[in-house]
């Protein structure tokens, strides 16, 4: 065949041009980058269910070789096992989104290449119907020119709950005063009130939105956290708060404008999160028309040289799930939260799997019983804990805290903790379903993020119940008129040293003599910035952070209510560091809380537990939590002695832990045979003694129980653990157990 001076012609510019692409590249690939191939895909959420009728959202996570991750939920193709129980959308703009249309279960699959992950997804009977449908945030009140996100939870007859609100048709009572899209996000028109309806078939549920007047302006944004440091590789999320001219405060986050003052330091996305690209500091602002707020971001050079997992070594029970947390410490001594930047991952997916979904990272969920090792891996440092999954059965759930007086208007935050058929405890909040017997009285949370959050809207008595499957747990609930007379910041009259930190409290004294912690609810103040901000973004409101030297007044505000205490910024430095209790013996398979203490060159004393980096020398015999509600927190998993160590700066403090298999000769519960009033609280302490004359300090891993939860009830609740509340007039045996052990006191309620 004759080849053409045409067809010569491209293929001698074909090879010119590939070979000046190999010149530019630096020669051929064996000298280049090899790009990190896809390893697996993970498809989240894990086994869902869902009533015949909706829909479920799935996402697929691609882990590659290099340990990074990706979604890549608009990329794969999508396929269900069984279409006529559900199919799966592969069309772009919905890929990934599944819809069931009879009961059974099917397989969704997501695949690249040869590549692929899936998971069940089980569609429950047409008798479990739709219930009704609960709208959050409740009642919320924003500012003239904001936005409001709302949420949407289906409460079905069998008890479970689903996110409905892509689902759901939402309205505005008034679109003068507010608009609503199809994914539940209020914008505000003109000032006043607005019903905001989600409706699907005959369930709906609604939620009051106020929108403020103009009269109500924006007068400062506060971005948290203040001046914070990361090491070069990780991101640090920011948060934006509005403070406007009413002392009120809202999330305007998603609202902002973001930027970086220095690109080359550190980018920022539309939601607040910075990435890191090189050594330096760099100003983090976020505007909202005229008013704007910044904090400075500083990146360092520090290497990552350990992942610490944290709860260490759980058990869960069948059915359950559990949340991680990964922090890393680096070599500067400084922490960060890897959570959301490592790529997890479970030894055995047979007996529990755990995501690496956005939005879910670390969140692993049971499969079947048995053991599996979880591991967070960032570069080529990773960490790992081991996740026991039992067979052990649901036997009660208690809801805390008990018995609640709360003024209207007011929030409150339930704890469902789980007893189980073994006599371990688990934290349930995030997996119950949540009612209230009487939503005119005080509605309750179901929304992802808010779980057990409790509203007061009306007076009156409400029965809070939380439930998973058949059992259920529950507490009376009092909303009352009192009206708040004071408000009260504890500690007093503070004095920190510059660069350290200090979590206030704010607490409401009501007309009815009652109190009521407001932390979470006040609008925090500090009259000089220079010297301390203090925060009011979720999850961290009242923590104070020294940046000058000098004198601030705290202040907490609500309505027209305030309370206020000093606080003074010395220049005083870190002469070392003390960690108690010290030189402690334990036994194995127990927890024991540290504490470090700073001694400053002012001789003053802080509690620095929450700001140092806890590191044990031998992880074998017992490990200790960095994870920030567990901080110092050493768990024993192995005979021996370790050396606890708390690190800030250049400073370091230490102990000897010795964990030993010795069971106790007996269980001491203390105070012993206690009398209370109806209403009143008591802290008991479980007490182990070994035979050689030690103790230990079980007030922590022991279950708690009483014996007439009529009488009184004790909690087992992360933060009350032990806690007992009187509930009515007699009797009741309070009880520590742990392993095949227990001890017992009595305890008496009086009228």
């Amino acid at each position: 065949m004759r080849i053409t001076e045409k067809y010569l012609y491209a293929i001698l510019c074909g090879i010119l041009f590939l070979s000046i692409l190999g010149g530019c590249s630096g020669g051929s690939s064996s000298h280049g980058t090899t790009p990190a191939a896809l390893a697996s895909i993970e498809v989240t959420p894990t086994n869902p269910s869902i009533a015949i009728g909706t829909t479920q959202q799935f996402k697929a996570t691609g882990i590659y070789s290099d340990k990074t991750k990706k979604d890549l939920t608009s990329s794969v193709t999508w396929s269900s096992l069984s279409p006529a129980i559900a199919t799966v959308s592969d069309t772009v703009g919905s890929k990934g989104l599944a819809t069931a249309f009879s009961e059974g279960s099917t397989t969704i699959t997501a695949t690249s290449g040869a590549i692929s992950g899936s998971t069940t997804l089980t569609v429950k009977a047409a008798t479990v119907t739709l219930v009704s449908i609960e709208v959050t945030p409740t009642n919320p009140s924003i500012a003239l020119g904001t936005k409001q996100q709302f949420t949407a939870t289906g409460i079905f007859s069998d008890n479970s709950k689903q996110d409905l609100t892509t689902q759901v048709t939402w309205s505005s009572s008034d679109i003068s005063i507010a608009t609503i899209n199809s994914a539940g996000l209020a914008t505000s028109v003109g000032a006043g009130s607005a019903t905001i309806t989600a409706a699907s078939g005959s369930a709906s549920g609604n939620a009051t939105l106020t929108v403020k007047a103009a009269i109500v302006t924006l007068d400062s944004i506060e971005v948290t956290p203040t001046n914070p440091s990361i090491a070069l590789g990780t991101t640090q999320q920011f948060t934006a708060t509005g403070i406007f001219s009413d002392n009120s405060k809202q999330d305007l986050t998603t609202q902002v404008t973001w930027s970086s003052s220095n690109i080359g330091v550190t980018t920022i996305d539309n939601a607040g999160l910075a990435t890191s690209v090189s050594a330096g500091s760099t100003t983090v602002a976020a505007a909202l028309g005229s008013v704007s707020g910044n904090t400075t971001l500083t990146v360092t050079s520090a290497t990552l040289v350990s992942i610490g997992i944290s709860p260490t070594n759980p058990s869960i029970s069948l059915g359950t799930g559990q949340q991680f947390t990964a922090t890393g410490v680096f070599s500067d001594g400084t922490t960060h939260d890897l959570t959301t930047s490592v790529t997890w991952g479970s030894s055995d997916s047979t007996i529990a799997t755990i995501s690496n979904a956005l939005g879910s990272e670390g969140l692993a969920t049971s499969v079947a019983a048995g053991s599996a090792t979880i591991t967070a891996s960032l570069g080529g440092i990773s960490g790992e804990t081991t996740l026991t999954v039992t067979a052990a059965t649901l036997s009660s759930i208690e809801v805390t805290p008990t018995n609640q007086s709360l003024p209207n208007g007011l929030t409150l935050q339930y704890t469902a903790t789980g007893i189980y058929s073994d006599n371990t405890t688990q934290d349930l909040t995030t997996q119950v379903t949540w009612s209230s017997s009487a939503e005119t009285f005080a509605t309750i949370s179901n929304a992802d993020g808010s779980e057990g959050l409790a509203t007061a809207v009306g007076v009156g008595l409400t029965t809070v119940r939380a439930t998973l499957g058949s059992v259920y747990g529950e507490t009376a609930l009092t909303v009352t008129a009192a009206t708040l007379s004071s408000i009260s910041v504890t500690p007093a009259s503070q004095s920190i040293a510059k660069g350290l930190t200090l979590q206030y409290t704010a607490t409401g004294t009501y007309s009815d003599s009652t109190t009521q912690d407001l932390t979470t609810q006040v609008t925090w103040s500090s009259s000089a910035e220079t010297f301390a901000t203090i925060s009011n973004a979720d999850g961290s409101e009242g923590l104070a952070t020294a940046v000058g030297v000098g004198l601030t007044t705290i202040r907490a505000t609500l309505g027209s209510v305030f309370g206020e205490t000093a606080l003074t910024v010395t220049d005083a430095t870190l002469g070392s560091i003390t960690v108690t209790p010290t030189n402690q013996t334990m036994a194995l398979g127990t927890k024991l809380q540290y504490t470090a203490t700073g001694i400053f060159s002012d001789s003053t004393q802080v509690d620095l537990t929450k700001q140092v980096t806890w590191s044990s020398s031998n992880t074998g015999v017992a490990v200790i939590s960095n994870g920030a509600q567990t901080k110092g927190l050493a768990t024993a998993i192995g005979v021996g002695s370790t050396t606890i160590r708390a690190t800030f700066g250049d400073k370091t403090g230490s102990t000897t832990l010795t964990v030993i298999t010795t069971a106790f000769d007996f269980i001491e519960v203390t105070p012993a045979n206690s009398t209370i009033a109806v209403g009143d609280k008591l802290q008991f302490t479980a007490t182990g003694h070994f035979p050689d004359g030690s103790t230990q300090n079980l007030t922590l891993s022991v279950t708690w129980s009483s014996s007439v939860k009529t009488v009184a009830t004790i909690s087992n609740a992360r933060k009350t653990r032990g806690m007992a509340t009187g509930v009515s007039a007699g009797s009741t045996t309070i009880r520590a157990t742990t392993g095949g052990m227990f001890g017992t006191t009595t305890l008496t309620v009086s009228p």
